[in-house]
């Protein structure tokens, strides 16, 4: 059944994908008409969920592959990379309640938060920023901060640094990316 659950999860993502790069002209029009403040609003809510991936970064990589300046790139990844970090809060806190949390998170969560707790004890800030960065379950990364009461100071300033760096390096890859290919298909 899990099996079924990842595989079916993938197939929306990726429909779900083309149906973004193909209609990317409409979903700049969507975000142009709320604007960056729509666009952090919408970050907060995606990095809220707990344990649930809402993926906002398919929106990010259509934006920025129709992005005129890089100084675009630069604002949209700060801006969401602000509300992600805002947004990663919700797990920080899931974790403070800790008994309740665990009580709810299943066993092989359970014991991913033991081996992150580790980590946390043992690298601090630079573990939470360098996993910020990267496509991983940061709600995991949350909960154990909490739950072991790491400072929520450092585990947010960390946070919004490896977010907004995550989000302006996939602006970039974006932003050159589809240059190349409109280069190369003299689109």
């Amino acid at each position: 059944m899990d099996k079924l659950k990842v595989a079916g999860s993938i197939l929306i993502m990726a429909i779900f994908a083309i149906v973004i790069f193909l209609n990317a002209g409409l979903v700049r029009q969507l975000a142009e008409g709320y604007g960056l403040i729509g666009l952090f609003v919408a970050a907060i809510i995606a990095n809220a969920t707990v344990l649930l991936p809402m993926p906002i970064d398919v929106v990010i990589i259509a934006l920025n592959a129709q992005s005129e300046s890089l100084l675009q790139v630069f604002i949209l990844g700060a801006v969401v990379g602000t509300g992600a970090a805002i947004g990663e809060m919700t797990a920080y806190v899931a974790g403070l309640l800790g008994v309740e949390t665990a009580e709810k998170i299943k066993a092989q969560e359970f014991k991913r938060i033991r081996e992150v707790r580790e980590k946390i004890e043992k690298a601090g800030m630079m573990f939470i920023f360098l996993v910020a960065i990267v496509p991983f379950p940061f709600d995991v990364i949350g909960i154990t901060a909490g739950f072991i009461r790491y400072n929520p100071r450092k585990f947010f300033i960390a946070a919004l640094a490896g977010k907004i760096c995550r989000f302006i390096l996939l602006g970039l890859a974006a932003y050159f990316g589809f240059a190349l290919i409109k280069d190369f298909w003299a689109l």
